[in-house]
């Protein structure tokens, strides 16, 4: 009996490395990349909810690692912790499959852009902004090299100042407003989602 390999068993074997091959998909590790996320995002500190985009950018020097900008616009329901983040940030990924696990970290500052909200008791304001620090953890799926798609969740710190005066005290002919002003921290969880490219 011939043992020998036949020409089928050649073919079979030549499809399945082929199609392993064609199945492995890496996104890019070196060089510019662009991420555009949803985000949304809940304010423990204040009892609100915010939602907007992300668009950061910078350069990928290594397979796991790259450095970039990026800055954010977030709004809530009255308009007044609307914000807008500009920050660094150092984007981490663990795994060269089509799925990998990766992390950011982000330092900056939030730049205020609310209005006077128009409770009934009091008017409330975002007068400051302040410094702005989080972390991110998430999964990247890649389509090819140059695209794919991302969620994640993560947790945001950051100081703002906030003037609050009782409508009854506006009838007052000598109302000292710097005794109403305050720094609060928000501490507030995010999630979203977006594409790299």
């Amino acid at each position: 009996v011939d043992d020998s390999p036949t020409i089928v068993q050649y073919l079979d074997d030549t499809v399945k490395v082929t199609a392993s091959v064609v199945l492995f998909v890496e996104f890019k590790y070196h060089g510019a990349y662009c991420v555009a996320d949803i985000a949304m995002a809940y304010d423990f500190t204040e009892k609100v909810f915010l939602k907007g985009i992300n668009l950061s950018g910078g350069w990928q020097w290594r397979r796991q690692s790259g450095f970039g900008i990026g800055v954010s616009y977030l709004a809530d329901g009255e308009g007044v912790f609307s914000q807008m983040p500009i920050y660094a940030e150092l984007r981490t990924h663990y795994l060269r499959n089509q799925v990998t696990p990766y992390t950011s970290l982000t330092a900056g500052y939030t730049i205020p852009m609310g209005k006077k909200n128009n409770s009934n008791e009091f008017q409330r304001e975002v007068i400051g902004g302040g410094v702005m620090i989080g972390m991110s953890v998430g999964a990247r799926y890649a389509f090819n090299r140059n695209v794919a798609i991302n969620a994640y969740v993560g947790y945001q710190l950051q100081s703002l100042i906030v003037r609050r005066v009782q409508n009854a005290d506006l009838d007052t002919d000598e109302l000292d407003y710097s005794k109403m002003e305050e720094s609060i921290i928000q501490h507030m969880i995010k999630f979203g989602f977006g594409v790299n490219f």
